[in-house]
Formats: structure tokens, sequence, C-alpha cells
């Protein structure tokens, strides 16, 4: 074993080319080297449990064949409803062992909505880390005193049934155009493709030590979990209460030298940008964030405290895995007004930014950004018709319609404006389709229309929901219905009942004027529920006055 552990080659997307295999490894096989090189290390730690790099590689084994003798082979589907845990990791590459297809969703999703993408994914296996899963009475379950006894049991030796790199590695779910969740298909190709691409800018290595914020169901957790354990890296899963003073602590105490944190939590790290020292952040090498653009102010506050530390902004669609482009933000960003760029591809990625069907390359001049190359996605789990729609062959490369509306800069960097479907915004740093919400909105008898709109309120978007009805006690209805149907980041906060002489147009002026009367409404009062009176103003109302 000493002597393997010597030889044996890390991943090719290491950072040192001495060091990296020629070619990738099976998706299963991700941590083989790790474990043989450095058995009894420390591999990952969510505050409550941790696991060596030998027990991560023998737990997945232990689970492959157990998912194997329930049946799960290659192409099948296997749905975990992700906490927050250091065996996920496991769990995946359990998964992969088998040759299927990994589907992280979110366990604190509503009942019926879990129990909707269920029916629609019939995976072979669904496994549980906590309350029991709503899954028909056909699909075999693995809950956790089951997985905790196969892991104590004996670890068979399960062969790693290797993909072909067109076949689906994972898919992730968002909120989606059609009005119900869409499921990005990531090939096995494209998420190799990634990590090389990728790890050229994040450069993890063994001596790395990396916080992990994302949750599971979210796709950045495959790139702030399995792609540095991939290497040998150190990944400490983040649990705690999400605020800046306790996320702060944590990066100090655990050496983080890796920090990928979505805009919203950088924000929140960042605070007042008082505690951003070198004395306080020691280790510190890397910041990244992304999904949406940051506050420059923000950047600001890294780039000028924390001069030695590479700070990076990522950028693109969970279709073209998790990120396509990347920029670099320099010391001279910092006093940039607006926000930086979105960047550049990373290598292999294309872009295009398209209007009328031709390629712009003038600088400033806006059109339609396309992302293109390896890292596209196979389609949209079951929707054969948003795919067509949405990814298109341009010059023998597939590329993915963004719907954002980008230029270029001067310098050829891609710059971001606005996305091109108002109905598309960004809530708790998902995007989110304001036509799932309006759709599960209008299954509540009663509502004749819906309008969903989003709003200001206390420095941040929230969402609102005017419900047209001839009674105001729909309203109160809908708000529960919704709890039923919508994760938590997707319930409108704030309720307009609107009777039907009341109701607001839904022509793009009318629709501005209705945002200005709610955001200004919403400053004025910390109420749930409002009216659309028939002069067309917006008043504070309690349920009862609702009901009545």
């Amino acid at each position: 074993m000493a002597v393997r552990a010597r030889t044996v080659a890390l991943p090719p997307w290491s950072t040192d080319p001495a060091d990296g295999a020629e070619a990738p490894p099976a998706l299963g096989d991700l941590l083989v080297a790790p474990a043989l090189r450095w058995p009894d290390r420390t591999a990952i730690d969510d505050g409550e449990v941790g696991y060596t790099f030998a027990q991560l590689e023998q737990g997945a084994r232990a689970v492959a064949a157990w998912l194997a003798e329930q049946g799960v082979g290659a192409g099948d589907r296997v749905a975990v409803l992700a906490e927050k845990r250091a065996i996920m990791p496991m769990l995946a590459i359990a998964i992969w062992k088998c040759g299927a297809v990994y589907v992280p969703l979110d366990a604190a999703e509503p009942e019926a909505r879990l129990r909707g993408l269920l029916t629609r994914l019939r995976p072979v296996v669904v496994i549980t880390l906590g309350d029991p899963a709503p899954v028909a009475p056909d699909i075999r379950r693995l809950d956790r005193e089951r997985l905790a006894e196969i892991l104590l049991g004996s670890a068979p030796d399960h062969a790693t049934v290797a993909h072909r790199p067109e076949e689906a590695a994972y898919i992730v779910f968002a909120s989606g155009a059609t009005g119900e969740p869409q499921g990005a298909e990531i090939s096995v190709a494209g998420l190799l493709a990634y990590f090389g691409n990728h790890n050229e800018v994040l450069r993890f290595t063994p001596d790395s030590r990396v916080l992990s914020l994302s949750p599971f169901h979210f796709d950045v957790s495959i790139e702030d979990t399995l792609l540095p354990l991939s290497l040998g890296a150190y990944v400490h899963q983040f649990r705690g209460l999400p605020a800046g003073a306790v996320m702060r602590s944590v990066i100090a105490r655990e050496g983080i030298t890796h920090l990928i944190a979505v805009t919203m939590l950088l924000a929140m790290i960042t605070g007042d940008g008082r505690q951003i020292t070198r004395a306080k952040l020691p280790a510190l090498e890397l910041v990244m964030t992304g999904a949406q653009v940051c506050d420059p102010a923000v950047l600001r506050i890294w780039t000028k405290q924390l001069p030695q530390t590479r700070v990076v902004h990522a950028f693109g669609p969970p279709e073209a895995t998790i990120f396509s482009f990347t920029y670099a933000v320099e010391p001279q960003d910092a006093e940039r007004a607006t926000a930086p760029p979105v960047g550049r591809p990373l290598r292999g990625m294309r872009a295009k930014i398209m209007r009328d069907g031709v390629e712009l390359h003038e600088p400033g001049a806006q059109g339609e950004l396309l992302v293109g190359g390896a890292q596209v996605m196979r389609g949209y789990f079951d929707q054969p018709e948003e795919t067509a729609r949405l990814v298109v062959e341009l010059d023998g490369t597939r590329y993915f319609r963004t719907g954002d509306i980008c230029s270029h800069d001067a310098d050829g960097n891609i710059v971001l404006h606005r996305h091109g479907d108002a109905q598309i915004t960004w809530l708790a740093g998902r995007r989110t389709h304001l036509a799932e919400i309006r759709r599960a909105a209008l299954r509540c008898p009663g509502v004749d229309r819906a309008v969903v709109v989003v709003v200001q309120r206390h420095q941040r978007d929230v969402v609102a929901l005017v419900v047209v009805s001839e009674e105001g006690r729909v309203v109160a209805a809908v708000t529960e219905h919704l709890r039923g149907l919508l994760p938590a980041s997707m319930r409108p906060t704030l309720m307009i009942w609107s009777p039907a002489a009341s109701a607001p147009s839904t022509a793009e002026p009318e629709e501005r004027r209705l945002v200005q009367q709610l955001t200004t409404a919403a400053q004025q009062s910390n109420s749930h529920y409002f009216v659309l009176t028939a002069d067309g103003a917006v008043e504070a109302i309690d349920e009862v006055e609702l009901c009545l």
C-alpha cells in the first residue's frame, strides 16, 4: 500500500503538471488517489462529524454495493434529499460508482413540491438523512438508520462502473420559465471539463483548506466540495448560523485558504469591512464570489484590505456547469463606481453576443449572451421543448442561450447589463423565475388572476404577489397554499388583494407604477398584507380585516 500510495497520480486538473494523471479518473474514482496517498488525513468535517479520505472512499464503496443490490445501474437516477453534512460527498461518489446519476434535492422543500419532483424523476432509490421522503411505494429508500448500518459493516469490494462521457453525471433543479422546476442534466464530459477549466483559476492543491457554504442542492457545492477533495484538499462544511461574525470566526479557526461565497453571503461576511484584515484572516489565498453581480463596495473592501488575496468574480448559468466566466478583480477595480465585468470564458468555453441573428463584436453593443463548449448541459430533464428552444448549435458548437443582455468592454470582457426576461430575478442567491410563483398562486381556488413583481423592502429584493379576487379572504388562503408548494426563498413577502375593479394591467407601464407603489408601501409598513384600492392606492391591512 505504501509504495502504491507514493506512485498514484492525482487527477489531471492538479496544479502540479508533474503530479497529474494523463486522463481523468472515472467519476466514481474521484477520491481513490487521495485515499491511497493520505488515507488518515481528515478530508471533510461539518463541526459534528468528520471523515478521513480512506473513510470517504470505503464508505462510498459500501453504499455503492448496497445501491447495486437494489438494482441501481448505469444511467439510473438516485435522488438524495440533501442536507449540509459531511457525508454528502460520500453519497455522490457512491452513486457515481454505480454509473448512476446523482440528483440532489433540497430536503427542506415543501412535501408537495418534493413529491412532484420525485414523481417526475422516478429514481430507483431515494436517500434521506432526515425525515422520511414522500416517495411512491415502489421506490426503494435508504434512510439514515440503514445508512449507519451499512457504514458500520465490512466494506465490500465494489468495482466502479465508468460512465460514458456523454452520459448524465448529475441533475440540478432550479426555478423554470415553464412554471415548474427545470432540471439541468450535466454530462460527465461537461463536469470533468469544468474541473480542469476552473481549477486553473481556483488553484486548489493538497494543501488547500476550503470553506464550503453552498447547500448541496446547489451546483456550487460540487465546486467547493468534490473538486477540492479530488485533489486531497481539506473541506469544512459550514452548518452554523449564516451570520457574518460566525462565518469569519470559522474562516480564521479552520485556517481557510479558499473562500467561495455567493454574493449575498460574501456581503454578510464582509460586514462593515473592519474585520477584513490579514491579522484576522491570515491564511486566505482566494475569495471567489458569484451567482449575482457583486456590489463593487464589497469587492473594494477585499481588494484594498487584503491585497495579497486573489479576488475572483465568477458568473454563468447552471445549464453550462456551475460557472462559465471569471474575472480577476484587480486593485484598480476598487475605484469602480459600477460592478466589474463578469469576465471571460473559462478555457475551452466560448461566448457570443447575438442580436437578431448577428454576432456583435464592437464594445458597448448589447445583445443576448450565448455560452458554448463542453460544459453546456445535455438538456433539461423531461423537457425536450425547452432544451430545443435554449440549446442551439452554431459553427459546430453547442451553445446555451442565457437570456442575459450583455456587451463587450474595450478590453474584451463580458459586461452584464440585465436579464432579458423581466420575470427572472435572484432570490437567496438563486436565479428564480417568477412564472413558477404565479402558476402556484393560480392553482388556489378563488384566484382570478395573479401578478408577481419584485420590490425593495429594507434594502433587499422581495417578492410581491397581487391576487385578483372577489374576496379578500382568498389572499390569506393563498399564503397558506404557497407554504405547501414553494420553498421559503420563493414565498412572497408582500401579499396584495386586488378586487377585480382595481386589478392591475399586465402592461409594462402599469407594472412599473405598481412596483413603485408597493415599494413605497413596503417601506412605510411592516405588514404582510396590503389592498389595492379602486383609485390605485396601496394600503396596509391586517389578516382580520382581509377576511371580513
